[in-house]
């Protein structure tokens, strides 16, 4: 198999709230096809709800993205929870526009799940996944010689 170039990793502090009107944008003409040409379906139904659903979660996105962008926070809880929020609401969008990857318009290197809040992050969580691997590796291997 070729060694492939990885993609660089997204992180919350990379979205902003441009990112949540995007899939927002992408999705809307989707939905309101199916909704304008499937009226009172199943069909109907599900982009009704998908097109909601979108709509808040995007809203609350950029509320977040905002509150991130002006830094007020009355301490750093606050400000985790809202990069939380945004990680959160984020991975929702992402998981409602992902269907659609193959589309022209699907931006594939920005609409990815993001896993971690920032390039630290990332690296703790990356170092704490070895050793828990290697520590089932251990354990993998110690059953299999007391057998």
């Amino acid at each position: 198999m070729p060694n492939l170039p990885q993609q660089a990793r997204l992180h919350v502090v990379d979205l902003t709230a441009a990112d949540a009107t995007a899939v927002s944008e992408f999705l809307e003409p989707r939905l309101r096809e199916q909704m304008d040409s499937q009226y009172g379906t199943p069909a109907y139904k599900t982009a009704f709800a998908l097109d909601g659903i979108v709509r808040s979660t995007a809203s609350r996105m950029e509320y977040h993205c905002e509150a991130l962008a002006e830094d007020n926070f009355f301490n750093s809880r606050e400000r985790l929870n809202s990069l939380h929020a945004v990680q959160d609401a984020w991975n929702h969008l992402w998981r409602a526009v992902s269907p659609w990857h193959e589309e022209d318009g699907y931006d594939t290197a920005r609409w990815v799940h993001v896993e971690y809040v920032d390039p630290a992050a990332a690296e703790r969580g990356e170092e704490m996944k070895a050793r828990v691997a290697a520590e089932i590796e251990t354990e993998l291997q110690a059953e299999g010689q007391s057998r």
